[in-house]
């Protein structure tokens, strides 16, 4: 059994906001469903929020108790926004490391989670055309997230689509269990591939 960190994105009040939602409110809503499916299969898990702090110290202390945790893996939870109200669909983001010769080296763990989780994710929330995002990516001029870079493991993010898209919002609204139970299959499948 795994020992299985839940982040809540962003403090409350200083995530994305549309379609009367909030991010840090989806965020938990997911979080409480998704740490529960987990706990149902044995594995031990841990909701990280810290909502009355600023977005800055919310993310320094995640970054601390994750990697003090002992954690097998670790996801956070978000919500993408757009100032294209079409803009839909969910993507899961992992760490890329750059060296000095150009080349890059993907975190092996962290890209097998975040095309696990991609699959049932994002066929729930269809939509983009990049399922599996490496942060940062040059190419794409995707920044580095602190979530994914200053932690030690297996890290993944979960953009559960656009807060900003009337059709995504409804889901989240009417039906976080079942992106809850998305992530959580595609967790329970990265560990039954023996990670």
């Amino acid at each position: 059994m795994k020992k299985i960190c839940i982040d809540v994105g962003h403090a409350a009040g200083t995530g994305a906001t549309g379609n009367g939602l909030e991010e840090h409110g989806v965020a938990v809503q997911i979080a409480t469903s998704l740490a529960r499916y987990l706990r149902v299969s044995g594995h031990t898990v841990s909701v990280i929020d810290y909502p009355q702090l600023s977005n800055a110290a919310d993310l320094n202390a995640t970054v601390r108790a994750i990697n003090a945790g002992d954690y097998d893996l670790s996801v956070s939870l978000h919500c993408d926004s757009s100032d294209n109200p079409d803009a839909c669909g969910a993507h899961v983001c992992h760490h890329r490391t750059y060296h000095d010769d150009g080349t890059y080296t993907d975190s092996v763990q962290g890209k097998a989670l975040a095309s696990a989780i991609a699959g049932p994710l994002c066929k729930l929330l269809p939509g983009r055309a990049d399922h599996v995002q490496a942060r940062p990516d040059k190419k794409k001029k995707l920044s580095s997230l602190q979530v994914l870079r200053e932690t030690r493991p297996p890290a993944v993010l979960c953009e559960c689509s656009f807060i900003t898209n009337t059709a995504d919002a409804e889901v989240m609204k009417r039906s976080p269990v079942l992106i809850a139970q998305a992530i959580a299959t595609g967790i329970l499948d990265y560990i039954d591939h023996g990670h």
